[in-house]
């Protein structure tokens, strides 16, 4: 089968226009994409960062409770979209690795703790939505019984 050359050459500005909005910065909004730098917690459980603008090209800082946006289950951090988890009280020290927050969360009254990582970028937790950090992922909590291990996951 032969190609027509001007039939390719055709589709040409179609698929630049497609590219150009596949990249385009007003939809980066997660704090990976939105090029952050300066990534850090301060009180064990504020987020601060300078990102991106999207859509601007512009800098500007950024900060978020991520008491909103996390609860310790059973000594794992589970995210909450737009909740109130207060994982802050029951996890320490927490510190960012990168987008990477890494905390130490209580188990239980004397059952000790548990390592946590979330990387945040995996689950789009974190977004840039009317110029300020948001919880803007579809996750979800489970629940489990006290022997079960809780899981972070997407609902």
């Amino acid at each position: 089968m032969k190609t027509n050359f001007a039939s390719t050459l055709a589709f040409m500005p179609l698929l630049a226009i497609v590219s150009a909005f596949e990249v385009s910065d007003v939809y980066k909004t997660d704090i990976g994409n939105c090029y952050c730098n300066n990534i850090h917690l301060t009180g064990n459980h504020l987020l601060h960062a300078n990102c991106m603008r999207p859509g601007y090209g512009t800098r500007m800082d950024y900060s978020l409770d991520l008491n909103k946006c996390f609860a310790n289950y059973l000594g794992t951090l589970n995210y909450i979209p737009n909740g109130n988890g207060d994982f802050g009280g029951s996890c320490g020290p927490c510190n960012m690795n990168g987008t990477k927050l890494n905390c130490e969360c209580s188990i239980g009254k004397g059952r000790g703790t548990r390592h946590n990582e979330v990387e945040l970028n995996d689950w789009n937790v974190i977004q840039i939505q009317d110029d300020k950090f948001a919880c803007a992922s579809t996750a979800g909590i489970e629940k489990r019984a006290v022997n079960k291990e809780a899981r972070f996951f997407l609902a």
